[in-house]
């Protein structure tokens, strides 16, 4: 049995899937006056469940649990586990073939609980599929290379009138365009960018990080969006968040209204244009590692990509929640950028194995991988759309650094890429 992955912590925030029993660690942070969600209570229950190598009772909790964390493999993954040690071979089975069918890797064999399915004929094509999500799929090319090496970009947004990209950066804090030139730069690391082209204005969120190599130690758990002039790289607003932690992602509207996520104690926030202080959209803990926020064509819904739960639906006008329902075999977990081009969600996972950019229909019924397993990728972080490209970031080198955000002795300094993927009209379905 392999545990659930870990809330989104920014200084482990690469690579989640834990190694030890049990289910979710809870990262985001709930007042002891308020109830706790479903999904929260059943997380815990699966987790003692397996602590305590009760199946039966872990599976139950695993099958209510399920949809309440829609598209997440690990929930299938120790469901399969369970069914394979209560016997269940035909269940089992078919959960390890919809885990393959995600395009994942799990070393399967190693995992005892199938011990039982070790010389089935289905479990050996399980294995064998997986085998074949290890190739290198890829339909990107290098477009440029961030010039500054250890940079950890986070996020990049392109300027249409002015034809410029522009791009974060967690280690300087700085804001630079695609030259290398220094745009802007923020006290905390700098994270998700959005431009407005219509009113010429970059915004930026900005957040005390340990990977920051100037950020005080008292500024723990600070973070702000800041607004800056496109023409001239002035500062011109600072908006103060209202819950500690990580402004992390963002999207902004036609009409110029903001969406942030708040990635660490979990929620969304809007801004509309003008306004000096954030509203709130969700309840808390309906989120518990939200991430970048993405609009409908028509923009009467916000798409958010939850690093756990998958993707949930608010309705701007009521702000109720809906989670999407995936095909079984579409995994929505590890999401850290999510874009809507034409029928389809684009989809940077970095919270899977492998690594991943995808591309999901509407209905989450198909999939395509766009870039999996290719050389150079590394840990890919956000991208923007320009036409009907994809630029996305890879390679941003989170993984050479530690918990405490610093640099790993002896590893290599690490060049970031920006790589374009040119998308077609129609989503084509993975055959393997």
């Amino acid at each position: 049995m392999v545990g659930m992955m870990k809330a989104r912590d920014v200084s482990k925030r690469r690579g989640l899937a834990a190694s030890a029993i049990g289910l979710l660690c809870m990262g985001c942070m709930l007042f002891a006056a308020d109830p706790q969600p479903r999904w929260r209570i059943l997380n815990k229950a699966s987790r003692e469940a397996a602590q305590a190598n009760d199946y039966v009772k872990l599976r139950q909790t695993l099958i209510e649990l399920k949809p309440l964390m829609p598209g997440n493999p690990l929930v299938t993954y120790n469901l399969a586990a369970s069914n394979a040690k209560l016997g269940d071979r035909a269940d089992a089975i078919a959960g390890l073939q919809n885990l393959a069918g995600m395009g994942l890797v799990y070393d399967l064999a190693a995992d005892t609980d199938f011990a039982t399915l070790l010389k089935s004929p289905d479990f050996v094509a399980v294995q064998t599929r997986m085998e074949a999500n290890k190739k290198p799929v890829s339909h990107a090319t290098p477009a440029f290379k961030v010039a500054e090496a250890d940079f950890i970009p986070e996020d990049i947004a392109y300027d249409s009138k002015t034809k410029k990209f522009y791009i974060s950066s967690v280690r300087t804090g700085k804001i630079v365009s695609g030259d290398g030139t220094e745009f802007a730069k923020a006290e905390w690391s700098t994270l998700a960018l959005a431009v407005d082209v219509k009113r010429r204005v970059l915004w930026a969120t900005t957040a005390w990080v340990p990977h920051c190599e100037r950020c005080d130690k008292a500024d723990e758990g600070k973070t702000a969006l800041l607004k800056f002039s496109l023409d001239t790289g002035k500062l011109e607003q600072r908006i103060e968040s209202p819950v500690k932690g990580l402004l992390g992602d963002m999207t902004i509207s036609r009409d110029g209204t903001i969406y942030v996520s708040e990635g660490i104690s979990g929620a969304v926030l809007s801004l509309p244009q003008g306004a000096k202080e954030f509203q709130r959209l969700d309840v808390p803990g309906e989120f518990p590692s939200p991430q970048n926020p993405a609009l409908s064509a028509d923009e009467r819904t916000l798409y958010v990509a939850d690093y756990l739960r998958g993707i949930a639906a608010i309705d701007l006008k009521t702000r109720s929640v809906r989670w999407l329902k995936p095909a079984d075999d579409i995994a929505l977990n590890g999401i850290d950028g999510l874009y809507v081009y034409r029928d389809s969600f684009l989809a940077v996972q970095n919270g899977t194995k492998p690594n991943r950019i995808m591309r999901f229909s509407l209905d989450l019924r198909t999939q395509e991988t766009l870039e999996s397993n290719a050389p150079g990728l590394g840990e890919p972080t956000h991208g923007t759309l320009v036409g009907d490209s994809f630029y996305f970031i890879a390679n941003t080198g989170w993984s050479q650094y530690d918990e405490h955000g610093k640099k790993k002795a002896g590893s290599e300094p690490v060049q970031s890429e920006i790589r374009q993927i040119r998308l077609t009209d129609r989503l084509k379905p993975d055959v393997r």
